[in-house]
């Protein structure tokens, strides 16, 4: 009889990755893009000039009328400085981030070798999200570890108001990089994202001071003008009569708020990302 042939062994299957595989390795890739880019260094220098701004005013304080040597009182001008300047900082490094695809076609080198547009998109929201989120965490450092050391005084309202407001500013970190990211990614002029984001930092940092501050949760940039545990306005007052800054009366909810109201703008971005895909 004749012989069989020799039966070939199957060819071995990839093994499918894990989820969490495969978000470190889109990290990964997108960490790897930005080598000898730009990113890090637009990073580096916004979080000096806020340190440097930051550092004189405090040190301003210090050395100012005693009413004026209040912890919570530089917290709040902290606060504002990052409500003003990091929509357009995240503008800037949503913008270069995703500018990084362009050159050398390496967004069409990651699609062609299997990583989709989405998976990129979410990996550079991870990475505009902590690095924004490590220069806030310089800035409220800084006002936190000087504060008692240059002659602040430091009370109950400063201790009562830290918390909320991390919860506040991560949150709005969360929200604001998710629209940027989405804008620079969607639109390839990117001017139209930095305009956007510097005309509505400055509305949405208005609107309290015309006492319309319940219109800033209308916007992504206006999570920390309508959640802030201070009272800015009415604080001019009890400055005044008090010595001590006006809390909001229930700054936790404001922060749940938030978290919510952050939460919906990036799953908006997100869809809006998704649609784009589906209808290449």
């Amino acid at each position: 009889p004749l012989s069989q042939p020799p039966t070939l062994p199957a060819a071995p299957r990839a093994l499918p990755l894990s989820p969490l595989s495969r978000a470190w390795t889109t990290l990964a890739l997108e960490l790897g893009k930005l080598r000898r880019k730009r990113y890090w260094l637009i990073a580096a220098s916004a979080t000096a000039v806020c340190l440097a701004w930051c550092s004189m005013l405090i040190t301003h304080r210090a050395s100012g009328p005693v009413a004026a040597r209040h912890a919570t009182l530089a917290l709040d001008e902290f606060i504002q400085i990052i409500a003003f300047l990091m929509p357009i900082i995240t503008a800037v490094l949503a913008s270069r981030i995703v500018t990084v695809d362009t050159e050398e076609r390496m967004g069409q080198l990651m699609t062609a070798l299997g990583q989709s547009p989405l998976t990129r998109y979410r990996g550079k929201l991870v990475i505009v999200i902590l690095t924004v989120l490590c220069m806030e965490t310089a800035l409220f450092t800084l006002v936190t570890v000087l504060a008692g050391p240059i002659g602040l005084t430091v009370t109950d309202s400063y201790w009562r108001t830290l918390p909320p407001a991390l919860v506040v500013v991560a949150c709005s970190t969360l929200a604001i990089s998710a629209v940027q990211l989405t804008l620079s990614t969607y639109f390839d002029k990117q001017g139209i994202g930095l305009g956007v984001a510097a005309i509505g930092g400055l509305i949405a940092e208005s609107l309290p001071y015309a006492y319309l501050g319940k219109f800033s949760w209308l916007l992504p940039w206006g999570i920390v003008p309508a959640a802030t545990p201070i009272d800015t306005v009415a604080s001019y007052k009890s400055m005044r009569e008090i010595g001590d800054m006006t809390l909001a009366s229930q700054p936790w909810t404001l922060a749940a708020l938030a978290a919510l109201v952050a939460v919906g703008w990036t799953v908006a971005a997100h869809l809006v990302i998704v649609h784009q895909e589906n209808h290449r």
